[in-house]
């Protein structure tokens, strides 16, 4: 009998353990318990200790089954989870490195004109044109409109790629990911060196404003301020960034 005794104490622990886990395996293990009750029963009045034993045995193996195999669906359930995420993450590094990559025209452009601009200041300066940012307005005057119409043929190449990076960013926000703030900042802070080169492009090829407006001036003044440096320097600190939440989340999903 204390056989018996064994055979229903593991029996219920297991059922217990598998209500915790699956509400299907448990009803299926309920089930098995109810048979085994009434083994047990029958093992007190007619059968014999032996063979009621063997029976218990038998629902305890169906029990064994039950269990491997709700664990075998979570491990499934798991892997299929990481590989999600590890596709995700992915897709999101193979894009942000095209985009890198795809920035690198429009910056060295951006650097030509600022040159450009450069020069136009030294030879205002030569002519004592003491005109607040009039190298810049006599460059615009004589190159802006058509520069902008390069550079914003660069910018377009970068677009779809730069929309993209963000869409999947966005994307990523539901996933669940350790510390994505920092990386959906990083794709933020990417994307915007793409908009100072654009608003930059804006600027070059209004050659009708009214140079002496304060508001004009002042609009000179701040794109004068973003250099091709400031830019190279942004996009390889947000790449940093990136890349080691790339690493931890790997890391994480892969131990």
């Amino acid at each position: 009998m204390s056989e018996i005794k064994i055979a229903r104490f593991v029996g219920i622990e297991a059922c217990k353990s598998l209500i915790k886990k699956n509400l299907l395996i448990s009803v299926t293990i309920s089930v098995v318990l109810a048979g085994v009750c009434v083994l047990l029963f029958a093992s007190d009045t007619k059968a014999s200790t032996i063979g009621t034993v063997g029976d218990i045995l038998t629902a305890l193996a169906a029990i064994w089954v039950a269990i491997v195999a709700n664990n075998g669906l979570h491990t499934w359930k798991h892997q299929a989870r990481t590989q999600k995420y590890i596709q995700f993450m992915d897709e999101l590094t193979d894009t942000v490195l095209e985009y890198i990559l795809a920035m690198e025209a429009p910056i060295q452009f951006f650097k030509f004109i600022k040159m450009s601009i450069d020069c136009h200041s030294e030879v205002e300066q030569l002519k004592q044109n003491n005109t607040k940012n009039s190298g810049i307005i006599a460059y615009i005057e004589k190159d802006g409109k058509s520069d902008q119409v390069q550079l914003n043929q660069y910018l377009d190449k970068v677009r779809p790629i730069r929309s993209r990076m963000m869409s999947l960013a966005t994307k990523g926000q539901v996933l669940g990911f350790d510390k994505y703030t920092e990386c959906y900042r990083a794709c933020e802070m990417l994307a915007w060196s793409y908009g100072q080169i654009e608003a930059f492009a804006g600027m070059i090829g209004s050659v009708h404003l009214n140079w002496q407006n304060d508001k004009v001036q002042q609009t000179l003044g701040k794109i004068m301020t973003v250099d091709e440096e400031s830019i190279r320097e942004n996009i390889k600190k947000q790449n940093v960034i990136f890349l080691e939440f790339i690493k931890q989340n790997y890391r994480t999903l892969l131990t």
